[in-house]
């Protein structure tokens, strides 16, 4: 094969390779926004607003703001604030419902790593030949 069709291929494949890449990555960020990190729920909103990977929704968007900065992320209420003043009415009163939907949500359960099995208790070393026997005598 020549050269240029392998990187003709490789440039097919590429790009779907790291959008899947990306799918697991948002998807990842969702599960930890939902936990609770109100980092990661200010990536959420981030991401939707400005339609990373996903299309443009600032309904989203706003709710994951609130989300964020009803726990406390300063970043998250500037954000909000700035959203908020471009959005409708009806569509802030939506974001906002979302937010309490999301707040609610039983969130998906955290995945730890495997651990490791307790280390057998180490075996008693075996009497050396000829040692005498320790305990009554066998009858």
């Amino acid at each position: 094969m020549k050269p240029a069709t392998i990187l003709l291929i490789l440039g097919m494949i590429a790009p779907w390779h790291a959008g899947a890449q990306d799918m697991v990555s948002l998807e990842q960020m969702r599960q930890v926004a939902a936990r609770g990190s109100d980092a990661a729920q200010l990536e959420m909103g981030i991401l939707y607003e400005f339609g990373y990977n996903m299309p443009k929704n600032d309904i989203n968007a706003l709710a994951w703001y609130q989300v964020s900065a009803d726990r406390g992320n300063a970043l998250a209420a500037k954000r909000r604030d700035l959203l908020k003043a471009k959005m409708k009415p009806d569509d802030v009163e939506a974001a906002m419902k979302l937010s309490r939907e999301l707040v609610e949500q039983k969130p998906p359960p955290a995945v730890s790593p495997p651990t490791e099995a307790p280390a057998p208790p180490p075996a008693e070393p075996a009497p050396p030949a000829g040692a005498p026997l320790i305990g009554p005598p066998n009858v």
